[in-house]
């Protein structure tokens, strides 16, 4: 039996099931009665393309936007999502009102969802309708049964099932490895999904964010709205966790990014973000937001490890562009917009000749009395500058053996503050890497970066 038979058998016993549903006394919404009908075309379409296809029923939880319908995890692995709706009500945001339109906008943030009702099939990938086209039933399946289907739909619905279940991360990539200003705008839209989805989920009572609220507000910023906290733990995770990959979380040989492995990457010398991890994504917190969760660890999981390192820097811009993608708002009003490089080495300079020459400090910004503070670090790149600066100039005078015993000294001395919790896990893991380049050592909890706002006490 040809793949493409096998699926007009399977759709139409889709159809002859979706009309007995129909035939009786409906119980619960109408697109409930897609539900168990649906689970059996695709474990019929999963057989035929000889896939491990599961579908996972996501939990709505009240006073929300809910969740896509359905889970879809390809050999283990989280591929996308569907969302069922009732007979007529059609699959495109034309067709959606109120709570259906605002649930389709956030539905389609995530990179590869099935939208039906039955009669009418389509597929949304980053955003955009595949193929600009959406595949028709001849007939309507709440009463026509196995009539509504023809055999040039199932051919249709295979090609579009197909595209669906096969669907992988393409992570853009140029002439000298990954892009990285288009890859931060793919992740943006899942961190703002993330973002909307712990805000909603504030609003339950019950939920176990409240207590991860009050934590993060106890522990950090005691004047966070819950706008605030969903903004930062959406931020933290995402930021975590592409950092824990970057340090060879889930290296690709047989083992997938999780968060498990990204916390113990972590652990180390970014204690904060290890801890933040562990803390904001428990069993229960994991089960009220796991289309997010799930959609972004896949997507970083398909970046190599090996492409976080080079002879370029990959986070010099990357937080900017992704914060341009993900809240231009919030970019406005933080004064997110980095300084150039070549402005900053400039400055550098300046002020070691003002500490040697005036403030009689012959080793700048190594001296011990010498303290250095960023006070709105972003991703580090004024304290990356000292760093170069003062240890280059410590190799020209005292020759290569003394670096290492000098970064010391400068670690020692270093700070910075950032309140933006995506820039400071960037400056964290950035100015730790330039230290320990140059030779020096840490204690538990690497370079004296903070997540802190130094306006506040």
């Amino acid at each position: 039996m040809t793949s493409n038979t096998a699926i007009f058998f399977a759709l139409s016993n889709f159809a002859a099931d979706v009309t007995q549903k129909f035939s009786g006394i409906v119980v619960g919404e109408s697109e409930e009665q897609l539900r168990a009908p649906f689970e059996n075309l695709m474990n019929a379409v999963a057989a035929s393309l000889n896939m491990d296809v599961l579908c996972v029923g996501e939990t709505k939880l009240p006073d929300r936007l809910g969740k896509p319908d359905y889970g879809i995890a390809v050999g283990g692995l989280p591929t996308g999502y569907a969302e069922l709706k009732a007979p007529g009500k059609g699959v495109l945001r034309r067709n959606f009102k109120g709570h259906d339109r605002n649930q389709f906008d956030r539905f389609t943030q995530l990179p590869n969802v099935l939208y039906t009702d039955g009669n009418h099939w389509a597929l949304y990938q980053n955003g955009e309708l595949v193929g600009n086209k959406i595949v028709r039933l001849n007939g309507d399946v709440s009463y026509q049964g196995k009539d509504a289907v023809r055999s040039d739909d199932a051919a249709q619905l295979a090609r579009l099932l197909d595209l669906f279940l096969r669907w992988n991360p393409v992570i853009p990539a140029d002439l000298i490895g990954v892009n990285w200003e288009l890859f931060a705008g793919q992740l943006a839209p899942l961190c703002r999904y993330l973002r909307d989805d712990v805000r909603d989920a504030m609003q339950d009572e019950n939920s176990p964010l409240l207590s991860l609220a009050k934590g993060w507000r106890d522990a950090l910023f005691p004047t966070a709205s819950d706008e605030q906290f969903a903004d930062a733990y959406a931020q933290t995770v995402v930021f975590a966790l592409l950092l824990g990959r970057s340090l060879g979380a889930g290296d690709g040989y047989g083992e997938n990014l999780t968060f498990a492995n990204a916390e113990s990457a972590l652990s180390s010398e970014h204690s904060l973000l290890s801890a933040a991890l562990n803390a904001l994504v428990d069993q229960d917190v994991e089960e009220t937001l796991r289309p997010g969760l799930n959609a972004i660890l896949r997507l970083i999981n398909a970046v190599p490890t090996a492409k976080f390192s080079g002879d370029t820097d990959p986070w010099l811009f990357f937080y900017e562009h992704f914060l341009a993608e993900y809240d231009p708002k919030l970019r406005r009003d933080a004064g997110v917009y980095f300084t150039p490089v070549q402005v900053v080495n400039a400055q550098v300079r300046l002020i070691d000749d003002l500490l040697r020459n005036r403030l009689g400090k012959p080793l700048g910004f190594v001296d011990p009395e010498v303290f250095t503070l960023d006070p709105a670090v972003g991703t580090g790149t004024y304290i990356l500058g000292v760093i170069q600066h003062a240890l280059r100039d410590i190799a020209v005078t005292y020759g290569k053996g003394a670096v290492a015993g000098y970064s010391n000294q400068l670690a020692q001395n270093l700070y910075g503050f950032e309140i933006m919790t995506g820039a400071y896990a960037v400056a964290d893991l950035r100015v730790t890497n330039a230290l320990r380049g140059y030779g020096a050592s840490f204690s538990r909890g690497g370079a004296q970066i903070y997540l802190a706002d130094t306006l506040e006490s």
